[in-house]
């Protein structure tokens, strides 16, 4: 039999069976009308059964993880990168995201193209996107290679949960491995009112299908849609229908959740700060709370773009955050790696190694059983130099885990809950994109239910997996700066760079006062030339790079922030 969608203002998306219009014998223009329209749905119900029988385009999964049969030849990706646009002027390295990073490049022309691009070819014929249903064809493939038991079929279908009182004792003090289906969340956060250009709406399909469906189900994308409006009420399904038809193209919305201030405030009542820019993970926890099959949550921002298979991008950075020991992590976590001073990564380590020694944080924070008890593993003997090596991060940032104490960044005094709150042990880093896990969601959440204790959005995984004595890693991507220079040499423009942007001490290098990236009340963005870095949480290149991609440029694989006009 087949199925078409149909979308039922009570309960969501359901699946229909289809019918073909009986003809009669007497046609009124509405009749036509209403015949016409049926035809169509029976149209839309014939493609969208392909989109359910498929064989995959780049990795070998099953029958379920294609758009439309044949419609997707696998994409180039082992094409040498041309670096020419990006300055020589660097921070980390393109090897923690890509195996081959001179033989990593993917062309936008392929990859995006066929997706509606506008770097593709204008003259290919539009395919009916409209027809399509991500959450279910995401749902539908996962289930097929993962199961029932990893792969809830009803996904589509679900709204978050709403706060039960077994949700502070339901698995919050569980190991990754405890419960583990090797799945991830993808969550991208955007707004009711967010403006999707033609190009928007290409990346966001190439990006599920890249992510979704040519790994089989083993990442899964979502919308988390922030409702302006904290007077609607979101559990009236009426109302909820209505603003996701509004808010939302009609392809996405079976991936979309919409919350407001409202929920959030039903499940953190002591907490009593609920504004994205501030809370921004209080969704996200409760994401983690109504999805418990995903062990990991990353976190996406619409503005965010990948250079490469985004796919393969985030699989090598969780696989090099797995390689990290944890001995003097936190100290390696507070610094940038800049490759024109170190043969690679590993000198990079083995000095710090001998820098601090055995002096580095070593487990929980010293101070962090004063605020709470402390959940993560027992740390062995300081001799293990291997301690973590193979063991999941359960926080991975894409910039230096910073102590904002002393730095005079905006937020370094905002802290509820904790006392001695100028006391209490933190980190953060710009940009919320982070991959948690769903243990350090579950300690965040549980926290802010009992007391009410929050920072804000930039510290919060990373303040709790310090207290917690949780392995966190900042991978060290590849950040370009479109700067000129006066230096010769690759190790002096590694030194200018060094001055630059670590200002801080030993422990806490890329902090400091006036740490150069952090904005501060008293003189603003204190290093003005982080305007011009690829990777930042305001302004800079990442523009100009991702219009240098789109228009023929194949260069490393990289992660650009913020692109807000495509």
């Amino acid at each position: 039999m087949a199925f078409n969608i149909r979308y039922n203002t009570c309960f969501g998306l359901e699946r229909a069976p289809i019918r073909k219009p009986k003809l009669a014998l007497i046609l009124s223009t509405s009749s036509v009308l209403f015949l016409f329209a049926a035809y169509q749905s029976y149209l839309s119900a014939i493609q969208h059964k392909s989109a359910l029988d498929l064989q995959p385009s780049i990795t070998p999964t099953s029958s379920a993880c294609e758009i439309w049969p044949g419609w997707r030849t696998a994409t180039p990706d082992n094409i040498q990168a041309d670096d020419s646009a990006l300055s020589s002027l660097r921070l980390g390295t393109a090897e923690v995201m890509s195996e081959d990073p001179d033989l990593g490049c993917t062309p936008a022309k392929e990859r995006l193209g066929l997706f509606g691009h506008s770097s593709g070819d204008s003259q290919l014929s539009r395919p009916p996107w409209r027809t399509v249903r991500w959450g279910l064809l995401q749902s539908d493939c996962a289930n097929k290679n993962y199961g029932l038991k990893s792969a809830d079929p009803a996904i589509p279908y679900r709204k978050l949960a709403r706060f039960s009182g077994q949700a502070d004792d339901e698995g919050q003090w569980s190991t990754p491995e405890d419960r583990s289906t090797g799945r991830t969340a993808i969550v991208v956060r955007t707004w009711d009112a967010y403006q999707y250009s033609d190009n928007q709406l290409a990346w966001m399909r190439a990006m599920i299908t890249e992510l979704s469906l040519d790994t089989g189900g083993r990442f899964q994308v979502f919308m988390l849609v922030n409702v302006k409006d904290n007077s609607l009420d979101l559990f009236d399904n009426r109302t909820y229908t209505q603003l996701l038809e509004k808010s939302v193209p009609e392809e996405f919305r079976d991936v979309a959740f919409l919350y407001n201030e409202a929920i959030l405030r039903e499940w953190y009542p002591k907490v009593g700060e609920y504004g994205a820019q501030d809370q921004m993970y209080q969704a996200l926890q409760i994401f983690s709370h109504s999805f418990p099959e995903f062990d990991f949550v990353w976190q996406l921002e619409m503005d965010a773009r990948f250079t490469s298979h985004v796919a393969k991008m985030l699989t090598n950075a969780g696989s090099w955050a797995k390689r990290q020991p944890r001995k003097n992590l936190w100290e390696r976590n507070g610094r940038w790696f800049i490759p024109a001073l170190w043969k690679d990564y590993a000198s990079f380590s083995a000095h710090v190694d001998e820098e601090f020694g055995d002096q580095g944080i070593w487990g929980p924070h010293p101070y962090a059983q004063f605020y709470l008890d402390p959940q993560g593993p027992q740390p062995p003997t300081r001799r293990d130099d291997v301690w973590g090596v193979g063991e999941e991060a359960e926080l991975i940032t894409l910039s230096p885990l910073i102590d904002p104490v002393n730095t005079k960044w905006t937020y370094e005094s905002t802290i509820h809950g904790f006392e001695p709150a100028l006391n209490l042990p933190r980190r953060m880093a710009i940009v919320s994109m982070t991959r948690t896990s769903r243990r350090l969601l579950r300690l965040i959440s549980y926290e802010q239910r009992k007391s009410g204790s929050w920072v804000v959005s930039e510290s919060t995984p990373e303040t709790w997996s310090l207290l917690h004595g949780l392995k966190a890693v900042y991978v060290p991507h590849l950040v370009a700066f479109n700067l000129d220079t006066n230096t010769e040499t690759p190790e002096e423009q590694g030194r200018e760079l060094d001055h630059m942007i670590h200002k801080g001490p030993a422990w806490n290098s890329a902090g400091g006062e006036h740490a150069g990236l952090l904005w501060c009340p008293d003189v603003g963005l204190p290093e003005q030339r982080w305007l011009n870095a690829s990777y930042f949480y305001w302004a800079g290149d990442a523009p100009r790079l991702w219009w240098a991609y789109t228009n023929g440029s194949c260069t490393y694989s990289l992660v650009l922030h913020p692109v807000k006009a495509d």
